[in-house]
């Protein structure tokens, strides 16, 4: 092989080549050699001949991005750019982004705008005006079903036009029917290539599929055609965005209002993606710019709210979510992301929190119970259970250290485990795992809460597990038709989901104490010792010696969104430092990334009497090095934090959790407890910084206790995966003998 590569270098192709098979001949999966002699049929103009050397270096090694790119240019060069598109969308998929996919998308769309030069001149004149304006009319004003019926005629009547299609796929999409719509469109363009109105529509239907690489070759294509292309623009923005590559969508939509002016939809994707950039006065001003354009648009409201959220500034944001509430009372993601927000707001009742839940519940889940039908499961306990999980959050996600285990750790002879995954997110290499863990996975996206409910109980599910509760992509609308004898929430809202149809909360008798279950919709069902387990990230490195015993002073900091840090919280953290005058803060977050928003943030502290230069703000990913060099970790109310206080932890941090209302409020005080430390726990604000300040004024005690931390938490129950897995299958089975025993009370 070294012989090879060294006159394939040198631009001896003949001697490489000899020599590469020569490897072959000894190792025939050889994924460089297989590759190797790729490159050079392509060096010698021989693209066909190259195709099956790369696919054999890609069945060796799916995830060298290289094998890929390599394989799509030899397709374009072989003239099979169909073929083409379909493998750089599995590249895509396997993990090749960015510049590298964009650069091959280019040469796609080179091929297909000089086709498309060629091709025959436009026939719409074959169909009379007056049946195109009756059309136009027709669409314009809504009618989607009498277009259908417009488009199918005139498919019929003119088949070599492709107006009758290009209707019929253009209603059809609007009515949800999108893989017909894509076989209408497809039908349209290849009567006439350079329709761009087909081209930009075809592309946004292709890319509600997932098919992103496809979707952006035809909407290219469109904005090739029409540069000035309104709708093609703003439909590539919301497909680059779908793949993560930030700059380009942001020049898309930007070229999208410099055709259309102030389009108030493409001012809305434009504020969310800079907001996801965390470009957030940026974004604030943009959506409040659609706002005055489009002042009835109620997720204008919920977009305005979510930034204003991200800035930390809670009250302005709710205010906004009431505004939206007020426009669209009957849109399910708004009360969702007005939930979301409530549970952050440090002035709201508790009861009146429960309420804006049960308001939900009775809005879109009480409904469906009139329909509930009884279940017909085998009601046998001591049989293997099947358990659903329902999640979008199969890839990678804040949930990971705290899922996996879980699946990992699961006996198959008690539990026959299902996934139902979805519906938006793009997949990942952790997807790929994540589905080795189960006996069933099933891809949810293309399903109704219907359709999902229905296939749920023909699967037999016995215990249904929701890992969503009101955050982005939840499946509610499928657990309020009860389609399982048994359901639960667990994990990642951090509270109750207001559904009366989700049987239980799993939680623990620290996070939801006796006297608190009036707070939940479900019932709590409290694990023996823990309510989730927590598997450490193999980069977070070695615990290093306590910053302060050669800084001199001691270093706080936290890793939390702005969102939990509300007034109760910046002035309680504001009279830590008083209280330790040589001590530093640092707020490490993305929310902190731009220099206008930290401004914003040392004027708040700057208020309250703590000069800037005592507080550190920024972002770093992954926190690591942050953490090494921090003393103490700050933990936030009413909401805790979650994740990042756990790694903290790991990483030699103590900190103190004011336990307040369950169950968002009392996560820090379960986790304190599971790992033997409810000494960190306070009960009152004045409590909260009197338990930092004897901590930050012990060094020795501080150095033990960080040398210490790590391996309390491995030998704790916050890390045990056996254990959790075992409580977790016992609480599932006592769950359904209940309900076995419930179904023999009423027989």
């Amino acid at each position: 092989m070294a012989l090879a590569l060294e006159c394939h270098r040198a631009g001896n192709l003949q001697q490489a080549e000899e020599l590469y098979r020569a490897v072959l001949s000894i190792a025939a999966e050889h994924p460089d050699a297989n590759h190797n002699l790729g490159v050079i049929a392509v060096e010698c103009s021989q693209f066909l001949a190259a195709i099956p050397f790369f696919q054999k270096a890609l069945q060796a090694q799916p995830k060298n991005y290289q094998y890929w790119v390599s394989l799509v240019d030899a397709l374009i060069h072989a003239d099979e750019c169909a073929l083409a598109e379909d493998i750089l969308e599995d590249a895509r998929r396997a993990g090749l982004s960015g510049d590298a996919v964009g650069e091959l998308v280019e040469r796609l769309v080179d091929v297909a705008l000089r086709r498309a030069r060629n091709a025959a001149p436009y026939p719409g004149r074959t169909v009379p005006a007056a049946q195109r304006d009756q059309v136009n009319r027709l669409f314009d004003t809504g009618q989607f079903e009498e277009v259908l019926r417009w488009g199918r005629k005139l498919a019929r009547q003119y088949p070599q036009c492709p107006l009758g299609l290009k209707s019929l796929g253009a209603a059809q999409l609007q009515l949800g029917q999108v893989a017909a719509a894509i076989e209408s469109m497809r039908g349209a363009l290849q009567l006439y290539p350079k329709d761009v109105d087909v081209l930009s529509n075809y592309g946004y239907a292709r890319s509600l599929q997932g098919d992103l690489v496809q979707a952006e070759v035809l909407l290219r294509q469109a904005v090739g055609h029409a540069p000035g292309f309104k709708q093609g623009w703003f439909n590539l923005g919301i497909v680059m965005r779908g793949q993560a590559r930030m700059q380009a969508a942001e020049t898309a939509y930007r070229t999208a209002l410099k055709c259309g002016g102030d389009d108030p939809p493409v001012l809305l994707n434009l504020a969310i993606l800079l907001g996801e950039m965390n470009r957030f006065k940026e974004a604030e001003a943009c959506m409040r710019r659609a706002l005055v354009v489009s002042p009835g648009m109620a997720h204008g409201y919920v977009a305005l709210g979510m930034l204003l959220k991200d800035q930390g500034r809670l009250p302005e944001a709710l205010e906004a979510l009431n505004k939206a509430l007020e426009l669209d009372p009957q849109d399910r993601a708004i009360h969702s992301s007005y939930l979301f927000v409530a549970n952050c707001a440090p002035e709201m009742d508790p009861l009146e929190r429960l309420a804006a839940y049960q308001r939900f519940n009775e809005l879109f889940c009480e409904p469906y119970r009139a329909a509930w039908r009884p279940h017909t499961n085998n009601r046998d306990p001591a049989r293997r259970l099947r358990v659903g999980y329902v999640a979008p959050v199969f890839r990678t996600h804040a949930c990971r250290p705290f899922l996996q285990p879980l699946l990992e750790n699961h006996d198959h002879s008690r539990v026959e485990l299902f996934a139902y995954s979805g519906p938006f997110e793009l997949e990942d290499d952790v997807t790929d795992h994540y589905r080795t863990l189960f006996e069933h996975w099933i891809d949810t996206r293309q399903l109704s809460d219907d359709e999902l409910a229905a296939r749920i109980r023909a699967d037999g599910i016995d215990i249904l597990v929701d890992i969503a509760g009101q955050t982005k992509g939840h499946r509610l609308g499928a657990f309020a038709r009860k389609p399982a004898p048994v359901s639960l929430h667990w994990l990642d809202s951090g509270y109750t989901t207001g559904l009366k149809a989700i049987d239980y909360y799993l939680t623990d008798a620290v996070t939801v104490p006796e006297g608190a279950e009036h707070l939940f919709s479900e019932t709590p069902w409290r694990l023996p010792r823990t309510p989730f387990v927590y598997r450490s990230n193999p980069n977070a490195g070695a615990v290093n010696e306590l910053p302060a015993l050669s800084n001199g002073h001691i270093t706080f900091c936290t890793l939390t969104r702005a969102v939990r840090l509300n007034d109760r919280v910046v002035n309680a953290w504001a009279r830590l430092l008083k209280r330790m005058p040589n001590a530093k803060l640092e707020i490490n977050s993305g929310n902190f990334s731009q220099a206008d928003v930290r401004e914003q943030w040392w004027q708040r502290f700057e208020a309250l009497g703590v000069p800037r230069e005592r507080v550190l703000m920024g972002f770093e990913s992954p926190p690591w090095n942050v953490l090494r060099r921090a003393d103490i970790a700050l933990d936030c109310f009413p909401q805790n934090s979650g994740t990042t206080l756990i790694e903290s932890l790991y990483m030699g941090l103590p900190f103190v959790s004011l336990a307040g209302v369950p169950s968002m409020g009392t996560l820090g005080a379960s986790v304190l407890s599971a790992i033997g430390h409810p000494e960190w726990i306070a009960h009152t604000e004045s409590e909260y910084v009197d338990k930092l300040v004897a901590l930050a004024s012990d060094l020795p005690e501080l150095a033990r206790i960080r040398s210490n931390l790590r391996s309390q938490m491995q030998a704790s129950a916050l890390m045990d995966e056996e254990g959790f897995a075992r409580d977790v299958e016992d609480a599932y089975a006592q769950m359904f003998a209940r309900w076995c025993a419930e179904q023999a009370a009423k027989a």
